[in-house]
């Protein structure tokens, strides 16, 4: 399996999809990182190659070679990235599934649709286009709050949609930075941090086994509900 992740906007989860959702549950997949701006799937725990949307030649012959292949292609070059793939006429078909994720901002739903019509345009068939939506509360519905999205999958059959591929707000997210490590790390962490806080006599110590119990606390939650999306977008 090959899949890109790709939207005209920043800030919308790609690098979240490629390292936490993705990559535990392809792990033998290599991450090609097409990104110039911002550091990518790297700040989080995992292995990825860089490079620009400009060497889409080179990462499409090298992915032609592998099982699997994660491509995290970053705000700033989705439009070369687009571009190449027209000049590699018919390289789309490397490409097993084109995720785009969005949020709830009018500005990136706006974006969300502009990048899945430019991916029909190319030639890239609307079974192949999954939405995900990211960052929405528990008790948030998607067909809610991107209505515009779900009427694009309706009335133009541009892309598939559902309800299960919704990442839910988690706080593990922003709390992984810090200690370097992805989804997959914590969630198989197989270290006993209450016996460790039990025998911690420094509250230092203390605090910091605590801050470890609620995260692999957050982080089962959150691989329970990357497992649903993985299994709405796969099917």
């Amino acid at each position: 399996m090959k899949i890109a992740v790709m939207n005209f906007s920043g800030n919308v989860g790609k690098t979240t999809i490629s390292a936490h959702l993705l990559k535990p549950r392809m792990p033998g997949a290599r991450i090609y990182s097409v990104e110039s701006i911002n550091s990518g799937a790297d700040a989080s725990g995992v292995e990825v190659e860089k490079l620009r949307g400009k060497k889409f030649g080179s990462m499409i012959d090298a992915i032609m070679l592998l099982d699997e292949a994660i491509i995290d292609v970053g705000a700033s070059n989705v439009e070369d990235f687009m571009k190449m793939m027209q000049q590699y006429d018919g390289s789309h078909e490397e490409i097993d599934i084109f995720i785009v994720p969005t949020v709830k901002e009018k500005k990136v739903q706006e974006d969300t649709v502009n990048t899945i019509r430019a991916l029909r345009a190319i030639g890239v068939p609307s079974n192949k286009i999954r939405v995900v939506f990211n960052k929405l509360d528990v008790d948030e519905n998607p067909s809610d709050e991107f209505p515009g999205i779900y009427g694009l999958a309706a009335g133009e059959k541009a892309c598939v949609v559902s309800d299960d591929a919704t990442i839910r707000t988690n706080e593990v997210f922003e709390r992984m930075k810090a200690l370097g490590k992805s989804l997959g790390d914590l969630v198989n962490d197989p270290t006993d941090y209450r016996q460790k806080l039990r025998e911690a006599k420094e509250k230092e110590e203390q605090e910091r086994y605590v801050q470890m119990i609620a995260l692999k606390r957050l982080s089962v939650t959150a691989s329970e509900n990357m497992d649903r999306v993985h299994a709405a977008l796969v099917k």
